[in-house]
């Protein structure tokens, strides 16, 4: 697969001119909406010593006629004509960017490998940005199952503290046996529930007894 010498490459068909055509129309619309955080370089594989014929974008510092990219051509050398595209695989700009890679590799009708598409994208401004944010993010392992409801009214606090109770309980109280609706009570009290003006009768509703029986369970907890 080695490149024919400069100065003696086979002309391009007609069908490989409209290959790179589109290639070309293409990658200036990526670049163009990703912009200058967006690279894409067109390789024409007639010669790999100077096989960057199409830029876009100045994220890598090279020039048209730069040569293929190892990881590019040992790809093509190793797979030939089936090879497969190359997608979000990581790379770096000799002065340290660190870039997210992709290369689509471009093929006449009949399958015949002829040049890449790649595109570039800098990664480095991202990754400051996210080592900044990962402080700010990270939650306390012991507080994960915690969700604070910032309430309109005092329904939706209730529904909440007994959203937070029927997970903890693991079963819906409508399901549960006497001990378990028992239990559920002493769920919904360390919860806070009881604090809430109005929270029994949605609780009376949720377990499907007479607000006399929640009473009832509240007074059985508390001796």
């Amino acid at each position: 697969m080695s490149a024919a010498p400069s100065g003696s490459l086979p002309p391009l068909t007609d069908e490989e001119r409209a290959i790179f055509a589109n290639a070309v129309r293409q990658a200036r619309m990526l670049q163009r909406t990703l912009g200058p955080l967006c690279e894409v370089a067109i390789h024409d594989f007639r010669d790999l010593d100077h096989s960057l014929v199409h830029l876009e974008g100045s994220l890598t510092g090279r020039k048209l006629g730069a040569p293929i990219t190892n990881i590019v051509v040992k790809a093509w050398r190793q797979q030939g004509d089936a090879v497969a595209d190359l997608v979000g695989y990581p790379s770096s700009t000799p002065g340290g960017k660190s870039l997210k890679s992709s290369t689509s590799f471009l093929r006449r009708a009949d399958g015949r490998v002829i040049g890449a598409f790649c595109m570039n994208v800098d990664l480095s401004d991202l990754l400051h940005f996210q080592a900044v944010l990962h402080p700010l993010l990270h939650v306390d392992p012991l507080e994960r199952d915690v969700s604070e409801t910032f309430a309109a009214c005092t329904g939706d606090t209730s529904l909440a503290i007994l959203e937070a109770a029927i997970r903890r309980a693991g079963k819906h109280p409508s399901l549960m046996n006497r001990e378990e609706k028992k239990d559920f009570i002493r769920i919904l009290d360390e919860e806070g529930a009881f604090l809430i003006k109005g929270v029994v009768q949605h609780v009376a509703k949720e377990m499907q007894v007479s607000i006399y029986t929640v009473y009832n369970y509240m007074r059985q907890l508390k001796k």
